[in-house]
């Protein structure tokens, strides 16, 4: 079998016409777990849970215990749900245990496969692939986070203003885990209304890790190498990830080639955040800051990053030295002359 979408997998949840082996893999540990608690709600109501539903972990559960509950016949229900996590912790010898139901599944029961990591090179994960349902999980891209913010308030029985949704997805980002947990935090604050403000978010949402992210950009934004340097040091001290920060950065170079672009067609204020997608709290930051850039001058920035990106996948083991460069590569002396820097820049092309 090949990699399904996961739109076909909830599909096949919904309608019950479920598969007997899934494997769901991938980075993003929201939709993960919440898929988890799909296969669990299939018993919800019934009382029968504690008799066709059973979880492991791998690597502390036995796989001969495994097996056993898979072949254990279901209690007045069509099927048992097996759900077993961090299937990437399974040593080679335990795949090879575990091959026989892979290769012809029980049909009396539903198996499914998490992990957060995988290396598709393994001759386990290649044979769960080959053999199951596989749904990858990835992050979500920046211009599906709106829906995603959306989908998450509708959980909570919540709705969300845009300008809300903009605010929270600036300070939190593309982490559905910490989307959700903020949706928790403020269900709480803002009951018993449902409908989600700005100032609400504005209010709640923590802001300690965030507010390095922004200092870094910003400092990078203002072309100021010390405080970057330093800031970048934070970040990795607080245990963002080094491609992770190449990302951060560049979502913010994209937003400052986006307002520089509306300030040339004369927009600014609200109209300009709109552009933009970001909060009007944050818009005057941003405009001060791409004034001192030239749009050549932010394209070579994105260079800088598209390299560094590369570097860090290709020579993960100097990847302080690589951000310390980029860095460098990033905060030059700017000419005061707009119309001199962006001659200057083109030369340099």
């Amino acid at each position: 079998m090949a990699l399904i979408d996961a739109q076909n997998f909830y599909q096949q949840m919904e309608s019950g016409q479920l598969k007997p082996v899934y494997f769901l893999f991938g980075e993003e540990s929201y939709l993960l777990s919440q898929s988890t608690q799909r296969f669990k709600a299939l018993f919800e109501g019934s009382g029968l849970e504690d008799f066709n539903y059973q979880s492991f972990y791998a690597g502390d559960a036995n796989v001969e215990q495994i097996r056993e509950s898979i072949e254990t016949l279901p209690m007045m229900s069509a099927y048992r749900v097996i759900v077993i996590k961090e299937a990437q912790n399974f040593s080679e010898k335990e795949w090879e245990a575990l091959e026989p139901i892979l290769s012809q599944p029980v049909s009396t029961s539903v198996v499914a496969f998490f992990a957060s990591t995988v290396d598709k090179r393994k001759k386990g994960i290649r044979l769960l692939i080959d053999k199951s349902q596989a749904i990858e999980f990835k992050k979500p891209y920046e211009n599906q986070m709106p829906s995603w913010i959306q989908y998450i308030a509708k959980t909570y029985e919540l709705s969300i203003t845009a300008e809300a949704s903009n605010l929270l997805h600036t300070l939190v980002g593309t982490h559905l885990i910490e989307i959700d947990s903020e949706m928790k935090k403020l269900k709480d604050f803002i009951s018993p209304r449902n409908k989600i403000e700005l100032a609400d978010v504005a209010s709640v949402v923590s802001r300690s890790k965030e507010e390095s992210v922004f200092d870094f950009t910003r400092a990078v934004g203002e072309n100021n190498r010390a405080v970057a340097l330093e800031h970048l040091v934070h970040l990795l001290d607080q245990g963002q990830s080094e491609i992770g920060v190449v990302a951060l950065l560049a979502r913010h170079v994209r937003l400052l080639l986006i307002v520089k672009k509306g300030m040339n067609q004369g927009l600014h204020g609200a109209k300009l955040a709109q552009l933009a997608q970001v909060s009007p709290y944050f818009i005057d930051s941003y405009v001060s800051q791409a004034k001192l850039w030239s749009s050549l001058q932010l394209q070579k920035l994105m260079m800088v990053l598209s390299e560094t990106d590369k570097a860090l996948k290709s020579s993960p083991l100097s990847s302080h030295i690589w951000l310390e460069n980029m860095v460098l590569k990033s905060c030059t002396t700017l000419n005061s002359n707009p119309g001199l820097q962006e001659l200057q820049f083109s030369s340099d092309l």
